[in-house]
């Protein structure tokens, strides 16, 4: 709402990395904090990269929710609805195909106000939990979980044995609150060959990296999460 060259900082950042996948939290579709523009068909436009949005709220003009780029091909995707009675909150799955590599590529945002929706981020993280733990294909998950790794209702959900954390939990990525609060998850069929809090960008979140790689013989995909 305040610059016009927002965009341009998530597109420097996004050609700098040069990721395969982006997860992006907080986009708006023809909304008016947004001048009415398309932010993830912008992104795309700019990066040459495949876009897949996925609505959590609709707002008037426009609409809201989490996204995707990728540079392969993006299959198919599904918006599913997360518990909770306060915020309206979703998770966006996309079936990504890159090269000979087909996986399910999570974006997700739970719940702020921090411990008011203590309860609603409970019952998102152990939903996505089981989502995450049943998958049938190579998984990672990304996202604004609005809570650092010690919060109680993150315990389950990062004390699973199914469930792996890419990077140091010590490590902050949010500018003022200082935590983590940004994460990148997957299932056991990958290893986190490396991963990056990365201090740039135009957010008050920092962008979170990693190169990912399948435990059978692959090469490594480089994932962005993004808010």
């Amino acid at each position: 709402m305040v610059s016009r060259r927002y965009l341009d900082a998530i597109t420097r950042v996004i050609e700098t990395v040069q990721p395969d996948l982006v997860g992006l939290q907080e986009v708006h579709r023809g909304t008016w904090p947004a001048r009415f523009e398309d932010q993830v068909e912008e992104l795309a436009r700019r990066t040459g990269m495949e876009p897949w949005f996925g609505t959590t709220v609709s707002l008037g003009t426009g609409d809201h929710g989490n996204a995707v780029l990728a540079r392969g091909k993006i299959l198919s995707g599904e918006v599913t609805v997360l518990p909770g009675r306060m915020e309206r909150r979703s998770l966006l799955t996309c079936q990504v195909e890159l090269e000979d590599v087909k996986l399910d590529f999570m974006v997700t945002h739970l719940a702020a106000w921090g411990r008011l929706a203590r309860t609603a981020r409970s019952r998102q993280a152990e939903f996505i939990r089981g989502r995450l733990a049943g998958a049938t294909a190579p998984t990672v998950l990304v996202g604004d979980f609005n809570a650092p790794p010690s919060a109680p209702e993150l315990g389950n959900f990062l004390g699973d044995d199914e469930v792996q954390l890419c990077g140091s939990p010590q490590e902050s990525t949010h500018r003022l609150m200082r935590q983590r609060i940004d994460y990148i998850c997957t299932c056991r069929a990958w290893d986190a060959v490396e991963s990056r809090v990365l201090r740039t960008g135009p957010s008050d979140h920092f962008p979170v990296t990693a190169k990912l790689r399948l435990k059978e013989p692959a090469e490594p995909v480089a994932v962005a999460a993004a808010s």
